[in-house]
C-alpha cells in the first residue's frame, strides 16, 4: 500500500489512570521525537491531528500546544465535543464513540488497523454499485 495523506485521532480518555503527572514532561519529549521522525518520513502528509478527552481542564493542552511548532499549529486541534469529529469521516471510518458507525475497539485491538467498508470514500460505495460491478466484468472479457 501507499500512504497519500493521513489525519490522526488521538483519543486521551484514561490517560491519567495509566500515566503519572510526574511522566508528562518525559513522555511530551517521545512525543515530539516521534512527530519529529514521522515528519520526516512522511514530510507533508498528516493532514491534521484531532486530540480528544483531554484531561486537566486545559493544562495538558497547553502543555502540547506549547510543544508544536508554530507553522503546524493550524493542523493540531483539540475538539471539545468528541461527537463533531464525526463531521470528517465516513460513518464506517469511524468508531461509534466518536458519533460513527463502525464498531467501538478496546485499546488493545486497535492495531494492527482496521479498514473498514468504504475506507477510501465515497467514491468506493460507487464502484460496490451492480452498475460498476457489472462494467468491471464486461472490460475483463474485453481484456481477456
Amino acid at each position: 500500500g501507499r500512504v497519500e495523506n493521513w489525519v490522526v485521532l488521538l483519543d486521551f480518555a484514561n490517560v491519567m489512570s495509566i500515566i503519572s503527572p510526574m511522566h508528562i514532561a518525559g513522555m511530551m519529549s517521545t512525543a515530539v521525537a516521534i512527530a519529529t521522525a514521522l515528519e520526516k518520513v512522511y514530510c507533508g502528509r498528516m493532514v491534521w491531528i484531532k486530540l480528544v478527552n483531554m484531561p486537566g481542564n486545559g493544562m495538558l493542552r497547553n502543555i502540547v500546544n506549547g510543544a508544536i511548532p508554530a507553522d503546524k499549529k493550524q493542523k493540531v486541534m483539540f475538539p471539545q465535543d468528541v461527537a463533531s469529529v464525526a463531521q470528517d469521516f465516513e460513518p464506517g471510518q469511524l468508531e461509534r464513540r466518536y458519533g460513527g458507525a463502525a464498531p467501538d475497539l478496546q485499546p488493545g485491538a486497535t492495531y494492527p488497523f482496521h479498514f473498514f467498508p468504504r475506507c477510501t470514500g465515497p467514491a468506493e460505495a460507487e464502484a460496490d454499485s451492480p452498475e460498476a460491478a457489472g462494467s468491471e466484468g464486461r472490460l475483463e472479457q474485453q481484456a481477456t
